[in-house]
């Protein structure tokens, strides 16, 4: 891929600019030799890349992980969690994934098909008869005749954004029915997932179920099947089936109080109301300013949640999601231990809107739309020769996180950051650069 004009970003809240979308700290990097089948000068180059942004103020600090096969390929980590502070950025440095949190519980999902317990073409309403019956504002404009759905949600339209449903405005929502999302604090913290759930069935969908990719609570939905079907709160169920098993132990849809000198601060670019503030003992002229993601202080960010959010609750690190990422690469299967059948950790993959065109992803998309796929809650990103293969399998967050697993040889990566709104596509640069230092044999 030569061209990198992926405008993404908003699939995580806010994302549209991450691929579509410091401080004095301590700079860490290992590089993998050759023999794992990567050059070294090049992979360095990541490390410039990162280094440039940190050394203009304009980030605060930055985790970087890859791996093939169980060995590691690069590692790089820069900055402290807190500008002028004393922790480290590190792989166990915790972080808000955010929408990352999205493919998870999409693989929690697949596991309950796989084991009979959902079916892909289950219909929401099986699981929550209110949404029966929905009505769809086309595009979200309420001036306009409402439609009746024709077919009804199913699990398949959940995994894929082609529900219907929307986000509010801040996070790509469309049209006037995202303003009802935000006045009505759809999929707030302020109520409960069920009274969420009355909520949401009551509002119009933005569009047919099955026709276009609309980035949206979709996954909160699925969140709420796994509930009523598992009879477990969703942070359970993902402990049980996945991070317990996995060793993911710094991930949850919390941080517990003795690890929250581990967890990063949020900041965004100054501006003339909000300068930067001068680090003492700092030789970096910082551009960047704390700041608090929705309105939240950070203070208020890791607490024990109303409800656990599928579509943008959890908290990680870099050493810890890369075990997941790993397991689906390598088919279900970690360190000799399975978690997903090879059938079903495939069908993170696979195109499963096949009859999907261009037009579907425009509207969230863009240009971009082209290169686009949606598998089983991840995102695939077609190379730009035509070829229709993937260049690589991903999905971000709204805080400037971002994973991928490479379609070619399966190498799996990370990187994480704390700037909100996402504000750089370093993700789709660093891919890249793994893509070029690749050698071929």
């Amino acid at each position: 891929m030569n061209s990198r004009n992926l405008n993404v970003a908003s699939c995580w809240s806010g994302i549209r600019t991450l691929i579509v979308c410091a401080l004095i700290g301590v700079s860490t990097q290992s590089l993998a030799t050759e023999t794992v089948g990567y050059d070294q000068a090049k992979l360095a180059e990541i490390k410039v890349l990162l280094d440039g942004l940190y050394e203009k103020g304009q980030i605060p600090n930055y985790a970087v992980e890859i791996r093939k096969d169980g060995e590691a390929i690069f590692s790089a980590y820069r900055g402290n969690t807190k500008l002028g502070g004393a922790v480290a950025v590190a792989p166990d440095t915790i972080f808000w994934v955010a929408s990352m949190g999205k493919p998870i519980v999409s693989s929690a999902v697949l596991k309950l098909i796989e084991d009979g317990v959902l079916g892909l073409e289950d219909p929401l309403s099986k699981y929550f008869p209110q949404f029966d019956s929905m009505v769809v504002a086309p595009m979200g404009d309420l001036d306009v005749p409402f439609e009746i759905a024709k077919k009804p949600i199913t699990i398949r339209n959940l995994l894929t954004h082609t529900s219907g449903f929307t986000y509010s405005p801040e996070v790509l929502g469309l049209g006037d029915v995202a303003y009802q999302y935000a006045e009505l604090g759809v999929m707030s913290q302020q109520v409960s997932l069920e009274e969420n759930l009355e909520l949401l069935a009551q509002i119009p969908l933005v569009a047919q179920p099955g026709d276009s990719f609309n980035y949206s609570v979709s996954v909160d939905v699925l969140g709420a099947i796994i509930e009523k079907v598992t009879g477990q709160r969703l942070g359970v169920y993902l402990d049980e089936v996945f991070f317990k098993p996995l060793g993911m132990n710094d991930t949850a849809f919390s941080v517990r109080p003795e690890a929250r000198k581990r967890f990063a601060r949020f900041y965004q670019p100054e501006s003339l109301r909000n300068p930067a503030p001068s680090i003492p003992g700092s030789e970096i002229e910082w551009h960047i300013v704390e700041t608090a993601p929705f309105g939240r202080p950070y203070d208020g960010w890791g607490q024990v949640p109303t409800f656990d959010s599928g579509g943008g609750g959890i908290y990680s690190t870099a050493q810890d999601f890369l075990k997941y990422a790993e397991m689906v690469a390598n088919g279900g299967e970690l360190n000799g231990v399975r978690y997903l059948s090879a059938e079903t950790a495939a069908i993170h993959f696979q195109d499963l809107m096949p009859e999907l065109g261009l037009e579907a992803f425009a509207v969230a998309f863009g240009e971009a739309a082209q290169y686009m796929k949606f598998g089983g809650g991840f995102g695939i990103k077609l190379q730009e020769d035509g070829s229709e293969k993937a260049d690589y399998y991903f999905w971000g967050g709204a805080a400037n996180t971002f994973f991928w697993i490479d379609g070619q040889d399966g190498n799996v990566g990370v990187f994480f950051t704390h700037i909100w709104p996402p504000r750089y596509n370093l993700s789709d640069q660093i891919e890249q650069l793994v893509d070029e230092a690749r050698i071929i044999k």
